[in-house]
């Protein structure tokens, strides 16, 4: 199998799969929009259709020396009534950058959401608690898929007016209000150009309300190439 990690770029290692240590899940009778992530996802989409009835699978750009702890793995649903954890065993893994995961959710209705509807976050367990360091990740993919070549950040803007990213310090993305709302786990995402964040990038999220804007919140992207 091969993996594709950017535009006429092939890895040639196939992904190192992760035994899966743990997971906890709920699915709320109504939605409940978290008080403590910003971001909560960052996402590289797949041009695949892919049968969730299949098994859902999480394929994330963590390459060996970022997977000294276990990974981490959080999924959230657009609506805010699903949330999920689960943490994988890095002792198996291989050289390859990207690895693959199975997540198996102990609420089978998580089956009738579609992608564009899923958060997914991946990170080194070992990662501080303001989760700095994030890897890209594709749900419902494998290392034979064909993936996008953008990355979306969602996030959760806690109803603020307007809200953009600073990537690198340099480049400035325009964040889209989302479908959902304000009731919305994420009510705001940012597409990004795979090429500005393979070789790993620091993204800055600032949020505006009225003339007023609030304090940075920034997170550093794993890179894999």
């Amino acid at each position: 199998m091969a993996c594709t990690l950017a535009a006429n770029a092939t890895c040639a290692l196939a992904a190192d799969r992760l035994v899966l240590v743990d997971l906890e899940d709920e699915m709320l009778p109504e939605p409940r929009v978290t008080a403590e992530a910003v971001f909560v996802g960052l996402v590289r989409p797949t041009n695949n259709t892919n049968d969730p009835e299949a098994g859902e699978t999480i394929l994330a750009a963590l390459p060996p020396d970022a997977r000294s702890a276990d990974v981490c793995v959080r999924v959230t649903t657009e609506d805010g009534r699903y949330f999920g954890h689960a943490r994988y065993s890095a002792e198996a893994g291989g050289a390859s950058p990207m690895t693959l995961m199975d997540y198996v959710p102990l609420r089978p209705e998580l089956r009738d959401y579609q992608a564009a509807e899923i958060a997914v976050l991946a990170f080194p367990c070992s990662a501080d608690p303001a989760l700095t360091d994030v890897a890209v990740a594709s749900w419902r993919a494998d290392d034979t898929d064909d993936l996008g070549q953008t990355v979306t950040v969602l996030v959760n803007s806690f109803r603020a007016d307007e809200a953009f990213l600073i990537v690198n310090d340099a480049k400035q993305v325009t964040c889209v209000p989302t479908a959902g709302g304000e009731r919305a786990a994420f009510d705001f995402s940012c597409d990004i150009d795979v090429s500005e964040i393979k070789a790993g990038a620091r993204i800055a999220l600032y949020r505006m309300r009225g003339t007023s804007i609030d304090p940075e919140v920034a997170i550093n992207v794993v890179g894999w190439e």
